[in-house]
């Protein structure tokens, strides 16, 4: 048990360096873009290259530590690990990660059309209100990159995990929470998982910024049920102790203690939906909550290399055609607006708009090489 922990814990600290690291590189781009520059797709779009850059190594990295791990916890079950796991895959259906690093800026515009006659052009010296707004506009953005790091990251971990097991003949799993990563602690519902068993089959159910792990488990051993039990626990204990004065005395009064209270917390009903990017996740079914980001009700698919291949060439085809619209406003110096994909894009000109391009320019040469398209 010591050494599952050990190594459990190692895992989630060297996983959240990774994604802490990639949320600092990502958000630095997107903080030295001017306030007209959010609304200039020439820029945003570049931008989001850059990210889209970062993010694809950040997904190998993740699935690398992904494949050290399972590698370890295998080992610990005595299966030798087998099979050839690709080292980049990518983590949504029905999108890809060029129109993921760009959701930040439609969260920004979003929160910023709400109220239209604030319009600042610079990010210092604002009036009270004024300040007080922008800063909600950026966290806004901000709480986008966290989110959309924290799913892909957990996402990347899960799929290169599990896929290693079944692999090396696991066929089912246990989740493992980890309420020291959370600042409210575990959440019910990963509670509940926590302490089922899952067939390799099924994809690991998720919902926002959740920080379950997963262990294997064989018919001769299951080394995550006891340490299971242990944070369960910690979980009920700590919620117990978390609860007011009047509540706690309330729960006393009918016979309650922080045991039982964690009884009760189990019965804690759940609802797994499918989401049309992510694939299977958890919602309270007693409160109606569905906890789906996007794209509810859109067939999902296991990502895998097919799959990445098609959203590889879909960003390379919007990186070609976006190409002649950079050169046509960096030659004419005015703006060109014009429809792809279903939605209308308007490049301005910009202080920025050399850089943005530039940063255009390398993700398509390298979607060009990684996808073995001719010279």
């Amino acid at each position: 048990m010591p050494e599952l922990e050990s190594v459990l814990n190692v895992m989630e600290r060297q996983r959240q360096a990774l994604v802490d690291e990639y949320i600092q590189r990502a958000w630095t781009m997107f903080k030295s873009m001017t306030p007209a520059d959010w609304w200039n797709d020439a820029v945003t779009e570049g931008v989001g290259a850059y990210v889209t850059e970062q993010q694809m190594a950040f997904i190998r990295r993740m699935r690398r530590l992904a494949i050290s791990y399972a590698d370890i916890m295998l080992g610990l079950v005595n299966i030798s690990p087998d099979g050839q796991i690709p080292e980049y895959v990518v983590t949504r259906d029905n999108t890809d990660p060029w129109s993921v690093a760009v959701r930040p800026v439609s969260e920004y515009r979003h929160m910023a059309t709400r109220d239209p006659t604030i319009r600042p052009l610079a990010w210092d010296n604002l009036e009270d209100k004024v300040q007080t707004a922008v800063d909600e506009w950026l966290d806004a953005a901000f709480g986008k990159v966290q989110d959309t790091a924290r799913t892909d990251g957990q996402l990347a971990s899960t799929h290169a995990t599990l896929d290693r097991f079944k692999d090396s003949g696991v066929t089912m799993y246990r989740r493992v929470i980890h309420p020291e990563l959370s600042r409210s602690g575990t959440c019910g519902l990963c509670v509940v998982a926590s302490d089922r068993l899952y067939s390799i089959a099924s994809l690991l159910p998720l919902h926002s910024n959740c920080h379950c792990g997963v262990i294997p488990v064989t018919e001769s051993s299951d080394p995550g049920s006891g340490l299971t039990q242990s944070d369960l626990n910690r979980v009920y204990k700590a919620a117990w102790n978390a609860l007011s004065d009047k509540r706690r005395k309330e729960l006393e009064a009918q016979g309650f203690t922080y045991t039982t209270y964690g009884r009760d917390l189990m019965n804690v009903r759940v609802n797994y939906t499918v989401n049309g990017e992510i694939g299977p996740v958890m919602a309270r079914a007693d409160t109606g909550e569905r906890n789906v980001p996007s794209r509810q009700g859109v067939e999902w698919h296991t990502p895998d290399r097919e799959m990445t291949e098609r959203q590889l060439q879909r960003m390379y085809d919007r990186a070609v055609a976006f190409d002649a619209h950079y050169r046509k406003v960096y030659e004419t110096g005015q703006p060109d607006s014009f429809r792809y994909g279903g939605r209308t894009y308007t490049f301005r000109p910009s202080n920025h708009l050399e850089q943005a391009w530039a940063y255009h320019s390398r993700l398509m040469m390298s979607l060009r090489t990684t996808l073995g398209l001719a010279a």
